[in-house]
C-alpha cells in the first residue's frame, strides 16, 4: 500500500547545506519529530487529534515533478509544505544576497497545488531581538524585512525565528518553529482533503451516466481512506471504506456488475492465502484494471477495513466480524460452488478461520495493555474458539465426503443446512480431482491416519481457547466430539471412559446442555453394550440420567435448541445407522431400557435415590382432600405425567404433606403404571389431620430405585394454585419438570376421627407448678391402644410419669387402662367418642413467648365389625400453649375493729379485653365474709389494662387471730377472643352443621370482616350484639351465602353470659392464694372538741381531748404457749400543722397498750387563720421493752382515725380598735 509519511521538502543556499551548522539544525529537527498531538476539524465540524504525524525531510532537489497523474493516489504521495532555511543577521547582507534567493524559491513553491511553505531564519540567540528589544532598536530586525517581502497573504504568517545553537532538550527554542510547521501542515492537508472529496462527489454524481466506472470510483475514494490512514485519522479511513462497501452492495442489489470479471476463486492458491493480507496479491493493479474479481474485491475490501480496527487496536472487533464475513461469504461462495475445485469452499474456510486467528494474535501480542483486560482476555479467547471449531467443522465435511467418518451426528452436524443431508462423494472410492492448495488438506485427502491426526489437534486447539474463554460448555461439546472419533475408530473403551465422565459436567445449571448430553449418554451406553461389561451402579447412573435429558430434549426441547437437537439424541441410539424417528422402535428402546434398569435395581442392597428427575412429573389434580367416610384418613388425586414414549410400572407412589411445626401427613399407594402422558391415581393416608399443608415431596419406586422430588427452598416462598400440568403446558413452566413448590393442599376438619388438643387446665392456681391438659377424643374409633409423646422444640421438659387423669373425663362404664411413664403416657380400651383428659406437669417454659408444644400419637383400631385390628396410624401435631396468664391482681387492706376491708383490684395484661364472670374469696377459720351483691344486669365485667375492676371484700373475725393463714380468691374469667370465637365456632356449627368445607370458608369470612373493621367492639361489649357485615363477593354460591347471612344474623342475638351452660363451658378458672393479714396492735384515733363547733374563731384556744383505744384483735402474742401478752409499751405523737393549728400541751408521750383498753390525753389547740380546717394527725409506734419482742422486733401496728374525714369550720374574729390621730396646734 502506499506510504504512510508525511512529505515534506527544505531548501537553502548551497553553503548553508554544506555547513556543519545545517547538519546540526537537520539532527535536531529530526529529534523533535514526528509531530504530536495534531487538531484537525473535518467536513463535519467533528476534531480529531491526531496523535502522532510521521514525518520525511527530503530536499526539494531530490524530488522530480512527475505532473499530473490520471491514477488517484493518496494526498500524502506530494509534499504537504516546504520549507526553506537561510542564516542571515543583518538588513544589508539580507538585501544583497539572500532576498532574491528567498523570492525565487517562493515563486517555484508557489506554482504547487495544495501545498504550504515555510521560511526560517537562522539567527543567533544574542542577537535575537525579542519584545522589549524591539521597542527601543534604531532599525527593523531582519525578520520584519522578510515578513514584509514574502507574506502576500496577510491571514497566515509564513515566517518564523530559529535561534541556534541550542539546546536539543530546550522546548521554547523550537515551539515557534514547530507550531508553524503544525499549521502549514495542517492547512496543506486540509485544502488536499477539500480538493478530493469535491472530486468523489462529482464522480458519484455521474453514477448513472453512461460509462461510469465503479473501480474507478473505488480507487478515487480509496485514495482518501489511505491518507487519513497515513495522518492517523484511522475513524475517518474506516467510514470511507464503510461507504465504500454500501456502494458495493447497493450495486450488488440492483445486479449491476459489469465491472467485475467473474466470482473467482480460480486462481492457484486463493483457498489458502491469509484472509488479512493485502499483499498477497496485487488487488489494486486488478481494481484499475477492471480484471478484479468478486472474490477478491470482497476480500481486498474486508481486509482493509480489519487492518485499520487493528491499528486502533480493536483485536476483539476484529476476530468477531472476520467470522462473520467468513460464514457469510461462505454462503454465497456456495451458490457457485460448481465453478470451483473440489474442497476448496472448505479449504478457504479452514485457512481463512486459522489465518485470522494467527494475525489477531500477532496484534494482540503488540497491544500490551489489553493483556491486563481479564474480561477482554477470555472474549477474545472464546472468540478465537469459534474460528478454530469452524476450521475443525471443515474436517467434518471432508472426512464425511471421504468415507473417514460416518454421515451421523454429532460430524454430520457441521453441514450448513440443518434440512439438507450431506451425501459423501467420495466415499466408495470414487475418483477425486482437486486443486487445493492448503498443505495440511491435502495431506490428509488420502491419509486417514493424517486425517485423524489434524481432527485431533485442530480439536484440541479449540478445546484450549474455549478453556481460556470461560467456556467450558463448548469445550465439554468437542471433548465428546474426540469420544466419537474413538468410538469410530474402535478405540471402544476410550470412548467409553469419556462419554461416561462428560455428562457430569453437564448436570450443573449453569453449563446444562441437554440435547449434547443426551448424546453423550446414548453413547456411553452404546459403549457399553459394544464392551458387553456387565450392567452395574454406574450403568444404572448412566441409564437414568439418559432417560431425564431425553425428556427434556423430546418434551421440552424448545428452550434448548432445534430439530437437530433431538436429531442428536436420536442418532445415539444407534450411531451406525442412519436416524430413524419411528415412534416404535423408540418405544421398544425405552422398554427394554427399563427392564435393564429393574433388573439391575432389583440386585442393588440399598435404595437408590434420585433428586428431581425431569422424566415424570407428579401434580396435585385437586387441593382439597377427601375424607374417607368409615375410618380416619382421607384421600388425594394426584397426576403422573409421563415424558416417555412407554409405560412405566411403578411400585410404589408417595406424597408428603408438610404443616406447621412437625405436622406431617404421607399419601400412598401402590403399584401404578404411567402411560406416556398423564396418569390419574389416589393416593391414601390414614393420619386424621386438618389444616393447609404444602407438597413437602413426591417420590416415585421403580424396584429399589427412589424417584423423588422436593421444591427449593426459593420455590417454596412463592406459593401457587393447584393446577394440572400435560406435557404440552410443561414446556413453558419449569426447566426441570416439577411443579411441586408452591402447591397447596386442603385437609378438611375429621370430625369422626381421634383428635388431640393441648390447652391450660381449666383451675390454674397460681402458686402451683406448670402443667398442661390433654385432652383425647377417640371419634368413631375403637381404640385398642395408643401411646402418646409430648415434647417441646424450645426445651421444656414434660413430665408424663407424673401426669394426672382428669375423672370428670372418665365415664362410670368406662373400662379404660393407663400406664404412665417417663417416656410417654399408654392408653388402652379406649371405646368410640370417649373423651379422657389429662393434666401433665412441665419444667417454666419461656417467658413472653407461647409454648410450642408437639404430639406424637400412634394408635392401633379395632375394627367395629370384625372385631380386628386394623393397621396402626399416627397422628403427629403441633400445637401452641399462651402459658402467661391474662390477668394480674393486686390487694389493700383496711383494719376497722373486728372488721377487716380487702380491696382486690384486678387488671389485664396485655391489649386483650378480659371478661371476668365472677371473683370469690374462700378459706380462713372463724372468718365471715361478704361482699357487695352485683346485679343482675351486670353479670360480668369487661376489664382492660387501663380500665381495671375492683372486688371489695369484708372479713369480720369474733375471735383472735394467733396464726397466719391463707386465703384464696377465685377468679373465673375468659379473653374477649376466645369469647368470640367460640361463638363463631356454635354459630357456624348450628348453621352449616355436617358440611365442613363450607364452614370454614365461613369462619373465615367472618374473622376477616371482624379484622377488616373495629366498629363491632363497642357495641358487642355493651349489648352483646355482635354485628358483622356480609362480603361482597359475586363468586360465592348462593346456598352459601345464605348460610353465611343466616350466621350473621344469629350473631345479632345477644347471648346470655350468666346462663348455666355458659358458666361450665368456655371460662377459666384461676385461684390465687391470698395472705390473711396479721396486725399486733391496731389503734383507733379519735378527737374530742370540748366547745360549740359553731362558734370557733381564728385565734381562740380549744380545749380537745384526744382518746386512743388500743386492740390485739387482729394479732394477739403469746408470751408462752399459755399465756399471752396483755400490755405494750407505745408512744404517741401529734402531727402539728404549723399553718393550721397551734398546739398546746403534752404533743408526745408514752403509754401502755392493753387488748381493749384507751388513753387519754387534754390538749389545747389555737387556730391560726379561718377557713375549713382539718385536725392534726397523731401517731402511735411501739418502743421496744424486754421480753416483749423476739429478737429486737417490735410488733407490728396500724393506726386509723376515727374522725379522718371531719372538718372544723374556722370563724374570722370581729372587733373594733379607736386610734387618736393629731389635728395640729400646741399640745
Amino acid at each position: 500500500m502506499p506510504t504512510s509519511r508525511i512529505k515534506v521538502t527544505y531548501s537553502a543556499p548551497t553553503n548553508f547545506l554544506a555547513s556543519d551548522q545545517w547538519i546540526q539544525i537537520r539532527t535536531a529537527l529530526d529529534n523533535h519529530l514526528p509531530l504530536r498531538k495534531l487538531e484537525w476539524r473535518n467536513n463535519d465540524g467533528v476534531v480529531r487529534t491526531i496523535p502522532e504525524m510521521e514525518v520525511d525531510l527530503l530536499s526539494l532537489e531530490s524530488l522530480r515533478d512527475e505532473g499530473s497523474s490520471q491514477i488517484p493516489s493518496s494526498l500524502l504521495d506530494r509534499p504537504l509544505m516546504n520549507m526553506y532555511f537561510f542564516a542571515c543577521e543583518d538588513n544589508e547582507t539580507y538585501r544583497t544576497t539572500f532576498k532574491k534567493l528567498v523570492k525565487d524559491w517562493q515563486a517555484t513553491i508557489s506554482s504547487k497545488r495544495n501545498q504550504e511553505w515555510l521560511v526560517v531564519l537562522v539567527v543567533r540567540p544574542d542577537s535575537r531581538v525579542t519584545g522589549t528589544s524591539r521597542i527601543f532598536s534604531m532599525r527593523a530586525p531582519v525578520l520584519d524585512k522578510v515578513k514584509a517581502d514574502i507574506n502576500l497573504d496577510k491571514r497566515r504568517d509564513r515566517c518564523v525565528e530559529l535561534a541556534w545553537p541550542a539546546s536539543t532538550d530546550d522546548v521554547t527554542a523550537w515551539s515557534d518553529f514547530i507550531t508553524k510547521m503544525k499549521e502549514g501542515l495542517l492547512a496543506s492537508f486540509d485544502a488536499a482533503v477539500t480538493s478530493r472529496q469535491e472530486e468523489i462527489a462529482k464522480s458519484e454524481s455521474q453514477r448513472t451516466l453512461p460509462g461510469w466506472n465503479f473501480c474507478t470510483y473505488f480507487i478515487l475514494k480509496e485514495s482518501l481512506a489511505i491518507s487519513y490512514e497515513g495522518v492517523g485519522l484511522l475513524e475517518d479511513a474506516l467510514q470511507q471504506y464503510s461507504e465504500l462497501e454500501a456502494s458495493f452492495f447497493q450495486a450488488l442489489d440492483e445486479k449491476n456488475l459489469p465491472w467485475f470479471g467473474n466470482v473467482g476463486g480460480t486462481t492457484a492458491g486463493d483457498d489458502s492465502r491469509p484472509l488479512l493480507d493485502v499483499l498477497q496479491k496485487p488487488y489494486r493493479e486488478l481494481i484499475l484494471n477492471n480484471t478484479v474479481t468478486l472474490f477478491d474485491f470482497r476480500i481486498y475490501l474486508f481486509a482493509c477495513q480489519m487492518i485499520i480496527l487493528a491499528k486502533q487496536e480493536r483485536v476483539l472487533e476484529v476476530i468477531t466480524r472476520s467470522h462473520q464475513f467468513i460464514i457469510s461469504f461462505s454462503r454465497s461462495l456456495r451458490e457457485n460452488e460448481r465453478s470451483l475445485t473440489v474442497f476448496f469452499l472448505e479449504s478457504w474456510i479452514y485457512s481463512a478461520s486459522l489465518s485470522i486467528i494467527d494475525q489477531c494474535d500477532q496484534a494482540y501480542s503488540r497491544f500490551t495493555k489489553l493483556h491486563e483486560d481479564a474480561t477482554f482476555t477470555a472474549s477474545y479467547a472464546a472468540k478465537r474458539a469459534e474460528l478454530a471449531e469452524l476450521a475443525r467443522n471443515q474436517l467434518d465435511k471432508i472426512g464425511i465426503h471421504l468415507g473417514f467418518l460416518p454421515n451421523a451426528p454429532p460430524f454430520s452436524l457441521s453441514w450448513h443446512s440443518s434440512t439438507e443431508r450431506i451425501e459423501p462423494r467420495f466415499a466408495k472410492g470414487e475418483s477425486m480431482s482437486s486443486k487445493i492448495s492448503n498443505s495440511d488438506l491435502v495431506g490428509c485427502l488420502r491419509d486417514q491416519s493424517a486425517f485423524d491426526t489434524l481432527y485431533v489437534a485442530i480439536t484440541q486447539r479449540a478445546i484450549e481457547y474455549y478453556a481460556d474463554g470461560r467456556r467450558r460448555k463448548f469445550a465439554l461439546k468437542l471433548h465428546g466430539d474426540l469420544a466419537a472419533l474413538d468410538q469410530c475408530r474402535g478405540q471402544i473403551q476410550t470412548a467409553y471412559q469419556t462419554f461416561s465422565s462428560l455428562p457430569a459436567h453437564y448436570s450443573t445449571s449453569k453449563h446444562r446442555w441437554p440435547p449434547l448430553e443426551a448424546f453423550m449418554l446414548a453413547r456411553a451406553l452404546d459403549s457399553h453394550t459394544r464392551l458387553e461389561n456387565e450392567k452395574d451402579g454406574a450403568w444404572l447412573d448412566t441409564a437414568i440420567a439418559f432417560l431425564g435429558v431425553c425428556a427434556e430434549v423430546e418434551h421440552i426441547g424448545g428452550q434448548y435448541g432445534t430439530q437437530d437437537d433431538v436429531d442428536i439424541v436420536l442418532a445415539g441410539y444407534e450411531p451406525e445407522t442412519p436416524i430413524t424417528r419411528s415412534s416404535d422402535e423408540r418405544k421398544e428402546y425405552f422398554l427394554s431400557l427399563f427392564a435393564n434398569i429393574r433388573r439391575v435395581a432389583d440386585k442393588s442392597n440399598s435404595e437408590i435415590l434420585k433428586y428431581n428427575h425431569p422424566s415424570f412429573l407428579v401434580t396435585v389434580t385437586n387441593g382439597n382432600a377427601e375424607l374417607s367416610k368409615d375410618q380416619d384418613g382421607s384421600t388425594l388425586s394426584i397426576s403422573i405425567s409421563n415424558f416417555l414414549p412407554c409405560n412405566v410400572e411403578f411400585d410404589r407412589v408417595e406424597l408428603q404433606l408438610a404443616g406447621e411445626g412437625d405436622e406431617t401427613l404421607i399419601y400412598v399407594t401402590g403399584a401404578v403404571v404411567c402411560y406416556p402422558g398423564t396418569t390419574s391415581t389416589s393416593l391414601f393416608c390414614g393420619d386424621s389431620h386438618q389444616g393447609v399443608f404444602n407438597v413437602a415431596s413426591a417420590s416415585l419406586w421403580l424396584s429399589k430405585v427412589h424417584f423423588e422430588w422436593k421444591p427449593s427452598a426459593s420455590e417454596s416462598k412463592a406459593p401457587m394454585t393447584p393446577q394440572v400440568v400435560t406435557p404440552q403446558s410443561a414446556q413453558g413452566l419449569l426447566r426441570f419438570p416439577s411443579t411441586l413448590h408452591g402447591q397447596l393442599v386442603r385437609v378438611p376438619l375429621d370430625k369422626e376421627s381421634l383428635d388431640i388438643k393441648i390447652s391450660l387446665p381449666r383451675s390454674i392456681q397460681w402458686d402451683a407448678e406448670p402443667a398442661v391438659m390433654l385432652e383425647l377424643h377417640t371419634g368413631r374409633n375403637v381404640v385398642q391402644d395408643a401411646t402418646i409423646d409430648i415434647s417441646s422444640p424450645q426445651g421444656v421438659v414434660f413430665r408424663p410419669a407424673e401426669a394426672t387423669l382428669l375423672e370428670d373425663s372418665m365415664g362410670s362404664e368406662s373400662s379404660a387402662a393407663f400406664s404412665f411413664s417417663p417416656s410417654g403416657m399408654i392408653v388402652r380400651n379406649l371405646k368410640s367418642r370417649q373423651t379422657i383428659s389429662f393434666t401433665i406437669p412441665h419444667s417454666s417454659p419461656p417467658a413472653g413467648v407461647p409454648l410450642h408444644v408437639a404430639i406424637k400419637v400412634s394408635y392401633q383400631v379395632v375394627d367395629i365389625i370384625s372385631a380386628k385390628p386394623q393397621s396402626r396410624r399416627t397422628l403427629r401435631l403441633s400445637q401452641k400453649v399462651q402459658t402467661s396468664l391474662p390477668l394480674q391482681v393486686s390487694v389493700m387492706d383496711s383494719f376497722r375493729g373486728k372488721t377487716l376491708i380487702s380491696k382486690f383490684t384486678i387488671s389485664s395484661t396485655s391489649h386483650l379485653q378480659v371478661r371476668v364472670l365472677e371473683t370469690k374469696l374462700e378459706g380462713g377459720t372463724g372468718l365471715r365474709i361478704r361482699c357487695p351483691k352485683r346485679t343482675s344486669k351486670q353479670p360480668s365485667l369487661i376489664i382492660t389494662a387501663q380500665r381495671p375492676i375492683h372486688a371489695i371484700y369484708q372479713l369480720t373475725s369474733e375471735e383472735p387471730r394467733y396464726e397466719r393463714e391463707t386465703l384464696y380468691l377465685h377468679v373465673t374469667y375468659r379473653t374477649l377472643k376466645e369469647e368470640i370465637e367460640r361463638r363463631l365456632d356454635d354459630e357456624v356449627a348450628s348453621v352449616f352443621g355436617e358440611d365442613d368445607i363450607n364452614g370454614q370458608l365461613a369462619k373465615s369470612f367472618l374473622i376477616a370482616a371482624l379484622a377488616a373493621n373495629a366498629s363491632w367492639v363497642q357495641l358487642y361489649l355493651h349489648s352483646g350484639e355482635l354485628a358483622l357485615s356480609a362480603p361482597a363477593d359475586d363468586k360465592l354460591g348462593s346456598d352459601f351465602r345464605r348460610g353465611l347471612n343466616e350466621v350473621l344474623e344469629r350473631l345479632k342475638v345477644p347471648r346470655a353470659i350468666d346462663g348455666v351452660e355458659e358458666t361450665v363451658k368456655g371460662w377459666q378458672h384461676l385461684i390465687i392464694p391470698v395472705d390473711l393479714p396479721f396486725m399486733h396492735i391496731l389503734c383507733a384515733i379519735q378527737i374530742h372538741i370540748n366547745a360549740d363547733l359553731d362558734l370557733i374563731y381564728a385565734g381562740q384556744p380549744v380545749g380537745v381531748r384526744i382518746e386512743i383505744t388500743t386492740s390485739f384483735h387482729w394479732g394477739s402474742i403469746r408470751h408462752n404457749e399459755s399465756e399471752d401478752i396483755v400490755e405494750f409499751s407505745m408512744r404517741y405523737s401529734v402531727q402539728e400543722l404549723v399553718t393550721d393549728w397551734l398546739v398546746s400541751g403534752h404533743k408526745q408521750g408514752d403509754f401502755l397498750a392493753v387488748n381493749d383498753g384507751s388513753h387519754s390525753v387534754d390538749l389545747t389547740l389555737v387556730p391560726l387563720h379561718h377557713g375549713e380546717l382539718a385536725l392534726p394527725t397523731i401517731s402511735v409506734l411501739p418502743l421496744a421493752i424486754d421480753g416483749q419482742s423476739k429478737a429486737g422486733q417490735l410488733p407490728s401496728t396500724e393506726t386509723y382515725h376515727v374522725h379522718a374525714a371531719q372538718r372544723i369550720m374556722v370563724l374570722p374574729r370581729g372587733g373594733r380598735s379607736t386610734f387618736v390621730v393629731g389635728m395640729g396646734g400646741d399640745m
